[in-house]
């Protein structure tokens, strides 16, 4: 049996080189071809021309949500669906459109297929809790707890706020609070911090420090990104401030027992003897057994005995 050469396919071959220039109307017009000269339904050519046709469908709906092109970005959406109707992904940024157009219960369908499929989908949580409190179901602020015990990248303050707002009536403030939360950028924090994950390991502390005030600045209530650049600082030197940022990891989330023991490193560098104990103490409140605690409250009692 004579094999087949996809590279030799010309609508193939031309389609790949748009893709690749960023053509992607004029190469979805290409794989077209492919799928029309493939009557096959599982030919190598007609799976990877499909394929890279939902690729390209995709990049163009997400250009257009974010132009605020919805109605454009609803139809290339949807025929990426069609190719890859198993992307939780696709359906979360189809959902996004239809919440920005208003169809909230064609955005709620979406938002609950997405979750089916992932059920962990923090982003789809968020948006399914926007999409039922616009529908007047207060239930909405269930699905937003829920999504923000899932990604620590979400702003706590500002969901702190929108709540509080909520309960004394200030319904459209809340709601755009609540907007501005849903469309934090997680992928860009979470990039950030695994960057400066890789250089505080490799103990690039200055590099390190500019990457995790960076990621502050944007997600200044995520607990591990305080901890992080508090690291930075102690590893720079600079006590003082590594203590405010690993306070603050504390404050955020108190069960944070890796921030306590660095504060207590911290309250120990700087001479503050007592507050290093204390803190060595409420570690143990939270895990009885840390051996870290354990041994740094033997050790601090030993010296100030």
């Amino acid at each position: 049996m004579e094999t087949v050469d996809i590279f030799k396919n010309a609508h193939y071959g031309r389609g790949m080189r748009l893709y690749d220039s960023g053509l992607f109307t004029e190469a979805i017009a290409e794989f077209e071809q492919v799928i029309q000269s493939a009557p096959e339904e599982r030919t190598p050519e007609r799976r990877l021309a499909s394929f890279f046709m939902g690729e390209a469908y995709i990049t163009l709906g997400l250009t257009h949500l974010r132009m605020n092109m919805y109605r454009r970005a609803e139809e290339e959406l949807k025929f990426a669906l069609v190719l890859h109707p198993e992307y939780a992904d696709l359906r979360f940024h189809l959902a996004v459109v239809y919440y920005k157009l208003n169809q909230y219960d064609d955005a709620e369908e979406q938002l609950r297929k997405a979750l089916a499929t992932n059920p962990k989908y923090a982003r789809a949580m968020m948006y399914l809790g926007l999409t039922l409190l616009r529908k007047g179901e207060e239930v909405g602020l269930a699905e937003i707890a829920n999504s923000m015990s899932v990604e620590s990248a979400y702003d706590r303050g500002i969901y702190e706020q929108a709540l509080s707002l909520y309960r004394a009536g200030e319904i459209r403030s809340s709601m755009g609070l609540l907007e501005e939360l849903a469309d934090t950028d997680v992928d860009k924090v979470k990039s950030l911090l695994e960057d400066g994950l890789q250089l505080l390991q490799d103990r690039k502390y200055s590099q390190a420090f500019v990457i995790f005030e960076q990621a502050v600045s944007s997600c200044p209530d995520y607990p591990d990104l305080r901890h992080y650049l508090g690291q930075c600082y102690m590893n720079l030197g600079m006590t003082k401030q590594a203590i405010e940022q690993l306070r603050k990891a504390v404050e955020i989330n108190p069960r944070y027992t890796a921030a306590r023991l660095n504060l207590a490193a911290a309250y120990e560098k700087a001479g503050r003897t007592d507050h290093a104990i204390m803190e060595l103490k409420n570690v143990l409140k939270i895990d009885p057994m840390n051996p870290a605690a354990e041994k740094g409250l033997k050790s601090l009692n030993r010296k100030t005995s």
